[in-house]
C-alpha cells in the first residue's frame, strides 16, 4: 500500500506550496497565546487544549522539526531562545511554501507587517477583509457628521478598495461572524441606510454587527470583485466561539449563488466548511464559481477529522476545486 502511494507521496513534499489564506505573525512576548495556535478555545477552555488529539500530534511533529522532547514547555523554551526569525525560516522551509497570502484583518499585538514575512517566503501578497476596511472608514473622525449618508459611505468604500486594488490579491469577508451567511442579495438601500444609521448611534470604535448593512456591504464587495477579477474568500463553519456556529453552513449562501451578477465570481469556502463539508461539497459540484479550501481544518482537527472531512469534500466537488490554506 505504501509503495502504491510513494510518487504521489513524493510530489506532494516537493511541490512548493501557496498558503493562500494567513494571519500575520507575531514576535515571541505577544498577548496572543501560543495555545490558541492548536484551537479556537478561549479563557478555561482553551487550557484543555493540551488534552485533545489534534494538540497532541501537533506538538509532536513541532518536537521532530526542533529536535527537542514532545513537550509544551520544552517547545515553548526552544522558541524563546530561537527567536521569530529562526523559528519561522525552520517552519516555512521545512513545509516548502513560496507564497504567503495574508488576511491582515486581525490586529495581533506585536505583528509583523507584510513587508516582513518576505524573510520566511519569496512571495507575500495581502487578502483585504472588507468588514475591517468598512470599518475604518466609519471609525474615521470624519464619518461622524450628519451629512453622510449610505450613498457617500458605499463612494468611500468603493474608492478606498479602487486605491489598493494593485495591492491585493483577493477580498475576504466575515459576514458568517457578524450576522451570518444567510446573505440578502437584495437588502434596500433605505434598510441598509438604517442599518448604518444604527451603527454610529453605539460607542466608537464601531464594530459592524447589522445584518441589513452587513448584506448591503457584502452584495456590494462581490460586484467590485467581479469587476476587478479578484476572488472573494468567505468564512464558513467553524471558528472562535464569537460566531453562531448554527449561521455559518454555506447552504445559506443560495440567494447569493443564484444571482446571475455574481456568476462568474470566484467564491472560495474556506475551512472545510466544517462541520458542513458534505454541504460545501455539493455548492462545489453545481456552482461553477464555487471553490473549496481546507485551511483550519488541518491541523485543528484529529487526524481522523482531518481525512473524513476532505473525504467529505471530494464527495462530490471536482478535484481541481478543492484546495488547502493554511489558518483561519
Amino acid at each position: 500500500m505504501e509503495a502504491r502511494y510513494e510518487a504521489l507521496r513524493r510530489a506532494t513534499e516537493e511541490v512548493a506550496a501557496v498558503d493562500a489564506h494567513a494571519h500575520n505573525l507575531v514576535e515571541h512576548g505577544s498577548a496572543f497565546p501560543f495555545l490558541r495556535c492548536f484551537s479556537e478555545a478561549e479563557g478555561d477552555a482553551l487550557a484543555l487544549a493540551p488534552h485533545s488529539l489534534s494538540f497532541k500530534r501537533s506538538l509532536r511533529d513541532i518536537a521532530a522539526l526542533y529536535k527537542c522532547e514532545p513537550l509544551l514547555e520544552k517547545v515553548e523554551k526552544f522558541r524563546s531562545a530561537e527567536g521569530l526569525k529562526s523559528i519561522g525560516s525552520k517552519c516555512f522551509q521545512a513545509a516548502n511554501i513560496s507564497v504567503i497570502l495574508i488576511d491582515d484583518g486581525i490586529a495581533f499585538d506585536k505583528m509583523l507587517d507584510l513587508e516582513s514575512h518576505k524573510a520566511f517566503a519569496p512571495v507575500v501578497g495581502r487578502v483585504l477583509r472588507i468588514e475591517r476596511l468598512a470599518e475604518t472608514i466609519i471609525n474615521d473622525e470624519s464619518f461622524s457628521g450628519s451629512s453622510w449618508t449610505l450613498d457617500s459611505f458605499t463612494e468611500s468604500y468603493i474608492a478606498k478598495l479602487n486605491s489598493v486594488s494593485n495591492q491585493i490579491v483577493a477580498l475576504k469577508s466575515i459576514a458568517a461572524y457578524r450576522s451570518g451567511l444567510e446573505i440578502n442579495p437584495n437588502v434596500s438601500k433605505t434598510d441598509a441606510e438604517d442599518g448604518l444609521r444604527k451603527e454610529l448611534t453605539g460607542p466608537r470604535p464601531f464594530r459592524i454587527t447589522n445584518k441589513n448593512l452587513i448584506d448591503y456591504l457584502f452584495t456590494c464587495s462581490l460586484g467590485i470583485a467581479v469587476s476587478l477579477n479578484l476572488p472573494v474568500q468567505i468564512h464558513t463553519g467553524f471558528g472562535d466561539k464569537d460566531l453562531d456556529l448554527r449561521k455559518c453552513n454555506p447552504l445559506h449562501l443560495r440567494a447569493v449563488l443564484e444571482d446571475e451578477r455574481f456568476a462568474k465570481c470566484q467564491i472560495v469556502l474556506l475551512h472545510a466548511s466544517y462541520p458542513f463539508s458534505k454541504e460545501a461539497s455539493y455548492l462545489a459540484s453545481v456552482y461553477s464559481q464555487v471553490y473549496l479550501d481546507f485551511g483550519l481544518a488541518t491541523p485543528k482537527l484529529s487526524v481522523h477529522g482531518m481525512t473524513s472531512s476532505l473525504k467529505e469534500l471530494l464527495e462530490l466537488a471536482p478535484i481541481k476545486k478543492v484546495k488547502r490554506t493554511s489558518s483561519d
